[in-house]
């Protein structure tokens, strides 16, 4: 009988995990936006390419003391339905207008962007240059990268391409739960990984990522297109080891990282000069300085908000 129960149990088991969840569309999607804290400036805060709010809560708790910090989960990645609108720069910078209207956030905004989700705060700068008042660039997406870096890596983005497809199929199934351990997760703080693997377990999560990667080409294309910054307030944290072997793990064995750092600085050096009234700070860390060079970050960003003009 015991065993009869445990073939029943291990089939059913195995049903559920055949069974492929349904990714649901939905045009209506706007983005989350979380805040906390008060004060003058309110520091519009957007992840890059496949990360969202989580990334930023190491530096939202302090800077939450200063002045109102509004974290922002583009759509898709943490909800329940997927974006079925184009994934490009333009259009997410819309989205996230219309979500901060909808929490009366239109004014005095300091908008700050890691990776892409700086090119989304220059184009939102470009679409409402009356609601800015500043901009930090974390490690940010230029561009101009797209002639400039190796070709190595849009082959990387290639691959990464299939790559996610693969396990957005993966995850309709419910098995990426029981693999936990093969999901990167950036330096991410132990606290957090709990949350962390809510959200990347799940098929939301990836078609959101890929939809955002086969967009960003375009993104960078509309971002060529956008004029320069004038005097507006501008901090530009750039890396100089911004790829490492630990970012690609497996897939970087013959990754010419040296190449494609000196490239990235020099592309991080660029964004500083789009402003008249720029500030360049330099880190050794990678990528993900903003969770690996976190007091760096944190002291830049205070630094940058006690010298806006009143």
């Amino acid at each position: 009988m015991k065993r009869s129960i445990a073939i029943f149990l291990l089939s059913s088991i195995t049903a559920a995990c055949l069974t492929s969840t349904p990714i649901v569309q939905s045009d209506k999607l706007l983005p989350q936006i979380h805040c906390r804290g008060n004060g003058k400036y309110t520091l519009v805060m957007d992840a890059g390419l496949g990360n969202w709010s989580l990334f930023y809560k190491p530096l939202a708790t302090p800077l939450s003391k200063t002045c109102r910090v509004c974290l922002i989960d583009r759509a898709g990645y943490t909800s329940s339905k997927v974006s079925a609108k184009a994934r490009d720069a333009k259009t997410i910078a819309l989205e996230i207008h219309q979500a901060l209207q909808q929490k009366d956030i239109t004014k005095n905004i300091i908008f700050t962007g890691h990776s892409l989700g700086g090119l989304h705060g220059r184009m939102y700068q470009a679409l409402f240059p009356e609601e800015i008042k500043g901009m930090i660039l974390i490690d940010a997406a230029n561009p101009n990268q797209l002639h400039q870096l190796p070709g190595e890596f849009w082959e990387m983005m290639q691959e990464q391409k299939k790559s996610l497809e693969k396990t957005i199929k993966l995850a309709q199934r419910g098995f990426l739960k029981h693999a936990k351990s093969k999901i990167p997760t950036f330096n991410l703080p132990d606290s957090l990984l709990e949350e962390y693997f809510q959200t990347t377990t799940k098929a939301e999560y990836y078609f959101t990522t890929k939809a955002e990667t086969e967009a960003f080409k375009q993104s960078l294309k509309q971002g060529s297109k956008l004029k320069d910054l004038g005097n507006l307030p501008l901090l530009v944290i750039g890396s100089s080891n911004s790829m490492n072997p630990e970012i690609l793990r497996q897939k970087g064995k013959n990754y010419p990282f040296r190449l494609h750092n000196k490239a990235w600085l020099q592309l991080q050096r660029e964004l500083s000069k789009l402003s008249s009234n720029a500030t360049f700070v330099e880190s050794k860390k990678d990528h993900y300085l903003h969770l690996t060079d976190t007091e760096l970050v944190l002291k830049s960003i205070l630094t940058f908000i006690n010298r806006i003009p009143e």
